[in-house]
């Protein structure tokens, strides 16, 4: 068919789909129009009217055959057929309304959690950067032996885009960075979320900031001279009321005045996952925003912040660029051999940084989604054995269709509609289901200074998601059924109502769906119980002791602009009156406390004596900055030597403390006490290890042992500085004094992120564990209730299948306890079977959970002694109650029963 008769056709295509009535009215009006020219021109012919009709109707070889050929010439056939069937579907499920709203209710449970998972999945991995042409960003990364996905550093930057060929633009930015922000000089600076960002950021990206504009290029080339600033979208709405008229506006960034240029707009909330940028500035300007003084961000190559990301050239593949950037490696390697010696360069997509390893995030999601289709998938298969279970009461109509010339695949495609408008509004009820749960995630709070924002939405991919879920379903759950109802013996159809197939092809079928649904529940209830376990194995962070009388505050007296030496002397004071202070058992500093979600800061570093590979400058571990007081305060056990003292000052000789995983880590069978390591490089600082603490956790509860450094304030002068207070009591009880001790010291010193260490245990070790074990607890009860709910509907269904066969058996002198034996030894070997072939798939997904998630070993044969018999125990009773009900049949009513 060409475009001009389809577009000719189409008019008439539309009204008969919309108005049917009128159309059929004047399709009739035609045809007897021409009926009565042909009857007239007979009748002038010397025909009587008789002779003339039938002349007629014989020329147009009939009028409903007419009425047909000029039906089919629209070619809308199937649709009308889909409506008919639909309207049909929507009759005969309303007379079997407890079956329709079961398995709706069915339905929107597994689609609901599909769907769910699915936000979870896309807004973690799968979702694209809000800006055009996304597809074209890449990733540039740099490599080390330990790290695949390392930053570059500023000089680093500049090389990239001033010799890379194969991009339109590189761009640069650091990560998100907390901020003091004054709208007017004389007002107390708020920490806001900062984001430095090369000067052709937002060009390469395609974002045009409305109002105002973008940065220019010469306002990145000069350190210190252009202070110019973009706002974020939601900042220019929730601070200044989104005023057009904020363009031009100075305001206070860290103590320096900033001219805001440009607002971004609403479709682009930031390039980062869990975090939306409040304002974006120069890197020309990171010196006001240095979070380490000690080294120069525009000169020293090996100080790598910078995330940094290009748009490939049209036509340029991505291997192209990979090569390219491993051969400026390279360069970077001869240039700078103490700095690149075991370094590379290379191109990561989207995916690949979002899937990386030091992100545990993503894995969980990736475990909620596949459990998720595991309880879609049992939902599906308990839909379909009750479809089969109605297939077998139509056995007479599906005959009767078949028998008066109905094909069989016109009989399947009105059976999967009725599974189709099932699963349609089963979908809706799954899109309410989804709703609820994200609801349910955006409720949970992080304990974070700066706003943490989680990604999850009800948006149009996770409506097109729910939509191709339910039309998985409907064919899952629609096809088998449909496929067997139209198998039936047309004579044995015709004489029963409900006839069966003969021999073993009873409920083979029913049978199969059943060992399913067991299977897969065990699944389910073993990857909860499995996750539980492995969270609870990491529940005694180290720190639990102290979490419910520390009181946390976080300085920054950069935003006062303190140097160096002011802000080591403002920290000394602080401690020293904060331990003067009523009821203060202990006060310590720390940059980063245990268990928090800010990362912490790593070192590199040569053990003495240790003969190097020869692709290899120094290792690197994790680190945090403490004073004297940190160890006593949290109530980390020092196992031999001493922790970090007063004494242990700039001018002192350099110390440290590690924890017992490094020591058995780099001097296994050895005393690490006395030993030493070069800090950066083998001819850095020579640094003596002083100490051995616990291992504790640092980062997550579910964290394998990992190597620790402790350095201390003064000889490692950080300016962000976390303050730990621990009192006998409330912790709350100490938000006054430490006011009081901070006015006293600088009226002006703004204090953020006070909370109790309670606040970010809880969120590690409990909420935050605690919600992934209640979502796969939760899927793990939908799943058990929906295979009891199946077994019980298979069993209920043979013994109504048998109930006169029972009759006969009672009547010749079998007991209750023979017929309770019989229909329960039905449900034990289907039960036994499904528990079986779940048990080997649990075995399966443990090790993935441990290997992926807990890196764990071996079985835990805990959770199997205990889901086993549970997963036993509920089902034996699903199948005893219509055992109990069969062995009360009684013989005189089933043997007339029909």
């Amino acid at each position: 068919m060409n475009l001009q008769r389809l577009l000719y056709t189409l008019p008439l295509r539309l009204r008969s789909i919309f108005r049917g009535a009128q159309v059929e009215r004047e399709l009739q009006e035609e045809l007897r129009f021409h009926l009565d020219h042909r009857i007239a021109e007979g009748v002038a012919r010397g025909l009587s009217a008789r002779e003339a009709t039938l002349a007629a109707l014989r020329a147009m070889d009939g009028l409903e055959q007419q009425k047909e050929e000029m039906r089919d010439a629209r070619r809308i056939h199937w649709l009308t057929d889909f409506v008919d069937d639909a309207r049909y579907a929507i009759r005969s499920l309303r007379r079997t309304f407890g079956l329709a709203a079961f398995v709706v209710v069915t339905l929107a449970l597994g689609i609901g959690m599909s769907a769910a998972a699915f936000s979870m999945v896309d807004g973690l991995i799968l979702r694209p950067y809000p800006v055009p042409h996304s597809r074209d960003l890449v990733d540039l990364v740099s490599t080390a032996r330990d790290n695949a996905f390392d930053d570059f550093s500023y000089r680093e930057y500049v090389d990239i885009r001033r010799l890379a060929k194969s991009y339109d633009g590189v761009i640069a930015s650091t990560d998100v960075l907390p901020v003091g922000f004054s709208a007017e000089p004389a007002t107390p600076a708020r920490i806001k979320a900062g984001m430095l960002v090369s000067g052709d950021y937002f060009r390469v990206l395609g974002v045009e900031p409305q109002p105002g504009r973008g940065f220019r290029e010469e306002e990145d080339l000069v350190p210190g001279r252009d202070a110019v600033m973009v706002l974020g979208p939601d900042f220019w709405k929730h601070d200044f009321g989104a005023d057009p008229s904020v363009v031009g506006r100075r305001v206070r960034l860290n103590g320096t005045d900033f001219t805001i240029v440009g607002v971004a707009p609403e479709s682009f909330p930031g390039m980062l996952v869990f975090q939306r940028p409040d304002f974006y500035i120069p890197l020309a300007m990171a010196r006001s925003f240095a979070a380490d003084r000690r080294k120069n961000f525009f000169e020293d190559r090996d100080h790598r912040v910078l995330t940094v990301r290009a748009r490939l050239k049209a036509g340029t593949t991505l291997q192209s660029a990979r090569s390219e950037i491993a051969l400026l490696a390279q360069n970077f390697t001869r240039e700078y051999p103490a700095l690149n010696r075991d370094r590379g360069a290379a191109v990561r997509t989207l995916f690949e940084m979002r899937t990386r390893g030091d992100f545990s995030e993503w894995k969980f999601i990736v475990v909620f989604g596949v459990l998720s289709l595991v309880v879609l998938s049992v939902a599906c298969t308990n839909v379909a054995g009750l479809l089969l279970s109605r297939g077998q009461t139509r056995t007479r109509e599906i005959a009767v269709r078949l028998a008066i010339g109905a094909g069989r695949f016109r009989v399947i495609r009105m059976l999967l509609t009725e599974s189709l408008m099932l699963a349609f509004v089963g979908g809706l009820g799954g899109i309410a289901v989804a709703y609820a749960g994200i609801r349910f995630l955006h409720s949970l709070s992080v304990p974070s200074e700066l706003p943490v924002l989680l990604p999850f939405r009800l948006d149009e991919r996770v409506l097109l998601a729910s939509l191709a879920l339910s039309l998985v379903s409907a064919v899952a759950c629609g096809l088998a059924p449909a496929l067997q109802a139209t198998r039936t013996d047309l004579v044995i159809g015709l004489k029963a109502a409900d006839a069966d197939a003969p021999g073993r092809r009873r409920l083979w079928g029913r049978n199969a769906l059943v060992v399913a649904q067991v299977s897969l529940s065990l699944v389910l209830l073993t990857a909860a119980f499995v996750m539980m376990r492995g969270f609870n194995m990491g529940a005694d962070a180290g720190t639990a002791a102290v979490k419910d009388h520390v009181l946390m505050a976080r300085f920054d007296p950069r935003l006062m602009q303190y140097t160096e030496a002011q802000t080591q002397r403002f920290y000394q004071r602080l401690v020293d009156r904060a331990r003067a202070a009523s009821a203060v058992e202990s006060a310590a500093l720390t940059q980063n406390p245990p268990l928090g979600l800010n990362p912490f800061d790593r070192i590199a570093f040569v053990p003495d004596g240790f003969v190097m590979p020869r692709d290899r400058e120094a290792f690197t571990s994790t680190m945090d900055t403490v004073d004297e007081g940190f160890f006593e305060t949290m109530e980390i056990a020092i196992l031999r030597g001493r922790g970090i003292l007063r004494a242990d000052s700039a001018d002192a000789p350099r110390v440290a403390v590690v924890n017992e995983q490094f020591a058995k880590h780099y001097w296994p069978g050895e005393d690490a006490l006395g030993k030493h390591i070069r800090l950066d490089a083998r001819t850095g600082p020579r640094v003596e290890i002083v100490g051995i603490a616990q291992t504790l956790k640092y980062r997550s509860t579910f964290e394998k042992p990992t190597d620790f450094v402790y350095l201390p304030l003064a000889q490692h002068p950080v300016p962000r500085m976390n303050l730990l207070l621990r009192s006998s009591g409330d912790p709350h009880q100490l938000v006054d004094p430490l006011a009081g001790v901070v006015h006293a010291l600088d009226a002006n010193m703004p204090i953020s992120d006070v909370r109790t260490y309670a606040d970010v245990y809880r969120y590690n070790v409990v909420e935050g564990p605690g919600t992934g074990v209640e979502i796969v607890a939760t899927m793990g009860a939908v799943g058990l209730m929906l295979a009891v709910a199946g077994l019980y509907g298979l069993v209920a269904y043979s013994v109504s299948r048998r109930t006169r066969e029972i009759g006969v058996r009672i009547a010749i002198g079998a007991s209750p306890s023979d017929v309770l034996r019989l229909v329960m030894g039905k449900g034990v070997v289907l039960v036994g079977t499904g528990a079986t072939i779940g048990i080997v798939l649990g075995l399966v997904l443990e090790r993935l959970l441990n290997a992926f998630l807990f890196n764990a070993g071996g079985v835990d044969l805990m959770a199997y002694a205990i889901v086993v018999p549970s997963l036993l125990t509920v089902t034996m009773i699903a199948t005893y109650v219509p055992a109990r009900r069969a062995a009360r049949i009684a013989p005189t009513q089933a043997l007339r029963y029909e």
